[in-house]
């Protein structure tokens, strides 16, 4: 009984050890758990509270200022390409003249009439003569689109043998720009006159006002009058297009018999003999009058003498 004591002494005493372990564990971590959980609770205090106020400024207005300087770097962006993918479009007017034979005049003109119409453009004049009820010349005057005066002048030049051919270009872009400015800048003044006008209520100012409106409003009306003839001269080019028939070969002329030939030939010699004759006449004419002038007094005189000068016996017998 002596031994057996401190051999189960030895065999309880870790087990007892290891009961009373668990339950210091547990304590233990009931408490680090608890503090874990007031931390928690009160970081999620703090932090509910700090939501509940008004939000942090620095990450706030960083992101408006980024968001902002964002938009302006897109919208400077956007302009800059915009700017470099709209450069400015030149103004050209574009001016062309042709001068075509063809041995079908009428067929060469509805030819051309029917290109024009297909291009979208007009026939501003047009001139032509006829012989023998058929078109032997013609002129017109075209506009066609600018962008297809190049084509335009080639497809033409096919109607037929071309004998003369000229082009012309001149760069308006720098009128055209002026123009459009000074537009701009009168109808702003015209509006601020307009303004002014209402608001004024002294019959003098009124009058005074409204004749320098008319005299902005007509150098406004004359400005937009120079704009509308750069627009259609630079949307619409000219081409002067002329069509002339060929020169045909003149038959030589046959030796001609029978009786209308030698009633012919007798008619011309007749009238060229005639003239002969007249013209002679006319050639003596004045000579004929100046002797009937001075003759017959003269012979008139020589016959008085001669009566005087005769011996009475004579007379008498």
């Amino acid at each position: 009984m002596t031994r057996r004591r401190p051999l189960l002494l030895r065999l309880a005493a870790p087990t007892l050890l290891l009961t009373l372990a668990l339950p210091l564990a547990a304590c233990a971590g009931s408490t680090s758990t608890s503090d874990s959980g007031a931390s928690g609770s009160s970081a999620s205090d703090s932090g509910g509270a700090d939501s509940g106020s008004e939000p942090a400024p620095a990450p706030d207005e960083g992101g408006d200022a980024a968001l902002a300087q964002a938009e302006d770097g897109d919208a400077a962006g956007g302009d800059g390409a915009a700017g470099r993918a709209e450069p400015m479009q030149r103004a050209v007017v574009s001016t062309g003249r042709l001068d075509l034979r063809t041995d079908d005049v009428a067929r060469a003109r509805a030819r051309a009439l029917s290109l024009v119409q297909g291009w979208g453009g007009l026939v501003a004049d047009e001139e032509a003569s006829s012989d023998e009820g058929e078109v032997a010349y013609t002129t017109m005057t075209l506009r066609v689109p600018s962008e297809r005066f190049a084509a335009a002048m080639t497809d033409l030049a096919g109607l037929g043998e071309v004998q003369d051919q000229s082009r012309s270009a001149e760069d308006v872009t720098t009128e055209v720009v002026d123009v459009g400015a000074r537009v701009r800048a009168q109808e702003r003044s015209v509006r601020r006159i307009e303004q002014l006008l209402a608001e004024a209520e002294d019959l003098g100012d009124v009058i005074a006002i409204e004749s320098d409106l008319a005299r902005r409003q007509a150098d406004l009306d004359s400005l937009k009058s120079q704009q509308a003839y750069l627009d259609d001269q630079t949307s619409l080019s000219t081409i002067s297009l002329t069509l002339d028939r060929e020169p045909g070969d003149v038959p030589a002329d046959d030796d001609a018999t029978g009786f209308l030939a030698g009633l012919d030939s007798g008619w011309s010699a007749l009238l060229a003999a005639t003239t002969v004759l007249a013209t002679a006449a006319g050639a003596v004419l004045p000579f004929a009058a100046l002797v009937l002038v001075l003759g017959v007094p003269l012979l008139l005189v020589v016959r008085r003498r001669r009566g005087r000068g005769t011996p009475p016996a004579e007379a008498a017998a």
